[in-house]
């Protein structure tokens, strides 16, 4: 098991990602501007990032739309729109750590989930009335950075978290905290706050597993959590066919968010779940268009 002065030290010394804080401003101030435009972000961009933008562009989900190959990166964010281009770039950084073909890690299934959890924080958020959306919408789809961190920097520990969980059925968590003194959240947690991210955001990582125990910012880990509880329940193989399916599926799920504050009347209940149910069939629209090589996967235990 390492200490945690040791895991903290490896944390600290860990400098992949000098841009990421200059990103992070970015889409805030982006998301929150409406006189915002493509040239604009397009300016702050570097090369990876207009490759992937305009690689996401003119495949088939976006291509169809302008029936012409896109060839400015001006026109490839007014194609992808803001939301989309959001998802891209707050991921890219970290995914870049992970091939596409390393079967170790379920990439494609990270970014689902990452993204089903940043979209649906903000739609809490707004429905709930409780936290800043689009703050919890960043802390929704990098709330799970410290695994990628864990994979990439401390493979031996993965390898020791994977055997726990797939071998003697310890929690995720756990076994985290038993190989490495901390899980997931407090590992992202501590690589933010060196690279200055603000703290309602970082907590919000640092708490998605246990949001009740910070005492600031709690709305903001409240939402994170429970975006990231109800993402865990997507099917994105099967969730979508109606929804009157989707409904009967995912309702029982308002008696949890009751439980830690939410408040619901029957009529934006359903309007609730309606949102949900639309922009995560978009999502799901938009990573079976964009995504090369996807394949479906069993999230429960990938490691093994």
């Amino acid at each position: 098991m390492a200490g945690l002065d040791t895991t903290l030290k490896k944390i600290r010394k860990i400098n992949i990602l000098p841009t990421f804080p200059d990103i992070v401003d970015g889409i805030i101030n982006l998301i929150e501007d409406p006189m915002s435009s493509a040239s604009d972000l397009a300016k702050n961009m570097d090369p990876s990032m207009v490759g992937e933008v305009m690689r996401v562009a003119n495949t088939a989900y976006f291509g169809m739309r302008s029936f012409r190959k896109i060839t400015t990166i001006e026109h490839a964010i007014a194609i992808i729109g803001y939301e989309h281009l959001s998802h891209i770039l707050l991921q890219m950084p970290f995914l870049k750590m992970v091939q596409v073909n390393d079967e170790a890690f379920d990439r494609n299934g990270y970014i689902r989930h990452s993204i089903a959890c940043g979209v649906m924080a903000k739609i809490m958020s707004t429905t709930l009335h409780i936290a800043n959306p689009h703050e919890v919408y960043i802390s929704g789809i990098i709330h799970d950075i410290g695994i990628i961190i864990i994979y990439q920097h401390f493979r031996h520990s993965w390898n020791a978290i994977n055997s726990l969980v797939c071998t003697k059925n310890v929690p995720r968590l756990t076994a985290e905290r038993e190989v490495l003194s901390v899980d997931h959240g407090f590992i992202g947690a501590v690589l933010l706050e060196n690279w200055n991210i603000p703290q309602s955001i970082t907590e919000a990582v640092k708490f998605h597993h246990s949001p009740l125990k910070t005492q600031i910012f709690k709305d903001n880990a409240v939402i994170t959590h429970l975006a990231n509880e109800f993402s865990k329940r997507i099917d994105f193989n099967k969730d979508f066919s109606n929804f009157n399916y989707f409904l009967s599926r995912h309702r029982d799920y308002i008696d949890y968010m009751v439980d830690l504050g939410g408040h619901f009347s029957p009529s934006n209940e359903v309007m609730f779940f309606e949102k949900i149910y639309s922009s995560l069939d978009g999502v799901r629209r938009y990573l079976h268009g964009t995504m090369e090589g996807e394949k479906e996967v069993d999230d429960t235990c990938n490691c093994c």
